[in-house]
């Protein structure tokens, strides 16, 4: 068997200004052809998943493109193009299959869905008998394209993510069996009204692990490959928001449509369950957050990184300076301009800077800090985070500042580029030991629980506002189904 395999993976930010162009990608994931390996994403990625099981299975692998990118805003539709038309290009005529490691919300300034638009360009070259299996982030939003278009769709089980690995080979077992039995798997969709922040979306508790639990349960069905629950990333302003459930057969003639529609209206009914929240004012996570017993993560929802925010909210901060507690506070922010100013003034110079420039009020609001540089630093992390897979990032020029206009001692990490702090690389750039800090800043609504566990099971959700708010009232949906629960 000869099958196709790249990627093109990112979680989009409607939200979120700026724009991500290829020399993001770049700088991150970004090989084509011979360059792919199995560890080219990372060693525990969907890509080396898929890998091993092909290369266990004598298929002949036919890399084409492998783009994925930390979440950020939506991406120029050169970029798009230039990675479409790489991994379309490289299909030859003579393929058996492909598979493609997608995120399944990604977003581009002139296409609402560009994976779906992947994915016909790739069926129009291959045409209609060859198989395509596709590998999806748990937050996707699975659309029409997707259905029309792929024949064999599964997605993570866990949230925080764990599975990347699991996934992949899953795809690229259900492709080889299919191809091996000369069957033609067929995927059915169910659409449910509502979207809900993400920090209750958690596998291993509550309404969420109901859920999954019926996925698994219902996979034991006769015919039934593969069923998955999609509960959708809410900061994408699209026409096709919403949760979905998945369900691949091994054809046609095995009727997936009540399976998912069954576990829909159980996701439906359960939908005021993912409204209840534990975040806290941000004043008062920070007053819990740092008067904890040892280190306690502290995660600053309305600028989620790796929710595509640009890693720039002040609001943490703010409530730093004026806090009255004892302890000590890490946080992390980005801000290209002055993290190069601070790299040139060096370390042991004390600076006072003026940080991002929102406008009074916003989550973004300028602030301005009087510190001591204390350490540079201008290189690459390599996350831990599971999710992340081993992958690098790069926060360009980098400082750490010790404040010295704020009660409460703290520290900032200020860096050029935005970086996701679902783990606490991004401190350890700087030899920090997190441990002992009262308080850290993660910028993750869920997901930092796993990343962070290494050093704290602890942790407080700040409710601020930003790119990525839990109060989905407060962005501007122009978009979005209507009727679509909670606004409708």
């Amino acid at each position: 068997m000869k099958i196709a395999v790249g990627a093109f993976s990112i979680e989009s930010n409607s939200f979120a200004r700026g724009r991500t162009t290829l020399d993001d990608f770049k700088k991150q994931i970004f090989f084509q052809g011979h360059e792919i390996t199995r560890d080219c994403a990372g060693p525990t990625t969907e890509l080396a998943g898929a890998w091993d099981v092909f290369t266990q299975s004598d298929v002949e692998i036919i890399p084409t493109l492998v783009a994925t990118s930390s979440p950020r805003p939506p991406v120029t539709d050169d970029a798009f193009q230039i990675i479409s038309k790489g991994i379309v290009d490289a299909i030859p005529a003579d393929i058996d299959g492909v598979y493609l490691s997608l995120h399944g919300a990604a977003y581009c300034e002139g296409d609402d869905d560009p994976e779906g638009t992947l994915l016909e360009t790739v069926r129009k070259k291959i045409g209609p008998e060859k198989l395509i299996a596709i590998s999806l982030d748990l937050h996707a939003y699975y659309t029409k394209k997707m259905l029309a278009y792929a024949d064999i769709s599964t997605a993570y089980r866990t949230a925080p993510h764990i599975d990347l690995y699991e996934t992949g080979a899953r795809a690229a077992q259900l492709l080889v069996d299919a191809l091996q039995k000369g069957i033609h798997p067929k995927v059915y969709r169910a659409e449910i009204p509502m979207i809900t922040s993400a920090e209750r979306h958690d596998n291993t508790k509550g309404p969420f692990k109901d859920l999954i639990d019926l996925c698994r349960e219902a996979e034991k069905s006769p015919g039934v490959l593969t069923v998955s629950l999609l509960a959708t990333q809410p900061w994408l302003d699209v026409a096709e928001l919403g949760w979905k459930v998945i369900v691949t057969t091994t054809g046609k003639e095995v009727d997936g449509q009540p399976i998912v529609d069954s576990i829909a209206n159980q996701a439906w009914a359960r939908r005021e369950q993912f409204m209840e929240t534990v975040a806290l004012t941000p004043a008062e996570a920070l007053h819990q957050a740092v008067n904890e017993s040892g280190l306690c993560a502290l995660s600053d929802l309305g600028d989620a990184t790796n929710g595509g925010s640009p890693g720039d909210s002040t609001a943490l901060l703010r409530e730093a300076l004026r806090s009255p507690d004892a302890g000590n506070f890490l946080l992390s922010i980005a801000d290209s301009q002055a993290a190069a100013l601070a790299y040139r003034t060096g370390v042991g110079q004390e600076i006072t800077l003026s940080l991002c420039d929102g406008n009074v009020g916003e989550y973004n609001e300028r602030t301005t800090i009087t510190g001591v540089i204390e350490k540079i630093a201008n290189k690459k992390i390599q996350y831990t985070h599971p999710a992340a897979g081993g992958s690098f990032d790069d926060p360009g020029e980098s400082a750490l500042i010790k404040i010295t206009t704020s009660p409460l001692t703290t520290y900032l990490v200020l860096h050029s580029n935005p970086v996701r702090v679902i783990d606490p690389v991004i401190y350890e750039l700087f030899d920090l030991d997190v441990r002992e800090f009262s308080a850290a800043q993660a910028k993750s609504p869920n997901g930092f629980k796993v990343g962070f566990a290494r050093v704290t099971t602890k942790y407080r959700l700040a409710n601020t506002e930003g790119p990525t708010s839990a109060d989905l009232f407060t962005l501007e949906f122009k978009k979005r189904p209507r009727p679509l629960f909670p606004f409708d």
